[in-house]
């Protein structure tokens, strides 16, 4: 009886939708962590890949 009852839950779309959720998030988030030094940069390593020059002062408002 109780194998039943733990079907009905695991197939229910009620629960699928929060796991999916979760599990897409969590992908998102590894693939974010994984590749974080290549693309995660600041403005000036940015400009600095780019041949231009990072003037800080400029930005200052």
């Amino acid at each position: 009886m109780q194998l039943n009852n733990w079907k009905e839950i695991v197939g229910s779309p009620i629960w699928w939708i929060p796991v999916s959720l979760l599990v897409l998030f969590s992908s998102i988030e590894g693939l974010h962590l994984a590749e974080h030094g290549k693309n995660c940069k600041t403005k000036a390593a940015w400009m600095n890949e780019a041949g231009l020059e990072y003037d800080r002062e400029s930005e200052v408002r």
